[in-house]
């Protein structure tokens, strides 16, 4: 019987670990979509969102997200109790001023990425999900150029919402 290295153990264990992206489990919501740095809101839905700042995504994530990845926790938050549903797919983070638009980089891209396995990012990402709960978790857009402005565009549940960060 063959032998498989470890480490390739090891790499099928981690991506094994993450297969669905209802499996991530993002980070625990503000209190109040206010406590955020920018918030918009429709009828329906508040979404925050907050720049997070290099050192602490060095101390979250390690430097070698910090030089690669602009990360930006999301909150989301129901109005009405209704339920909606939460895609990485309709955010995009437009750089000032080239305009520029990035998509988010999935777990499993930025995994394949790294030199070494990073749990933090698997758990604190924004899960994909239909709630009604508040829910939030980091998006990492790669870092295509060193600008100091975004805006985060958010494009679902019938919205077309702009945040300015910076």
């Amino acid at each position: 019987m063959a032998k498989i290295p470890l480490y390739l153990s090891l790499s099928f264990a981690v991506f094994s670990s993450f297969g669905s992206a209802s499996e991530l489990k993002g980070v625990r919501p503000h209190a109040s979509r206010t406590e955020y740095s920018v918030t918009c809101f429709t009828e329906d839905i508040g979404v925050g969102a907050t720049l997070v700042s290099p050192e602490q995504v060095r101390r979250l994530f390690g430097a070698e997200i910090d030089q690669n990845y602009v990360v930006v926790e999301v909150g989301f938050y129901s109005k009405n109790h209704g339920t909606f549903d939460v895609h990485h797919a309709d955010f995009a983070l437009r750089t000032r001023p080239s305009r520029m638009l990035v998509k988010p980089a999935s777990p499993r891209e930025i995994m394949a990425a790294l030199s070494r396995p990073l749990e933090a990012l698997i758990e604190k990402t924004l899960p994909e999900v239909s709630t009604a709960q508040a829910i939030a978790g980091y998006l990492f857009f790669p870092n295509t150029e060193h600008a100091s402005l975004f805006e985060l565009d958010y494009r679902g549940h019938g919205a077309w919402l702009t945040l300015p960060l910076k």
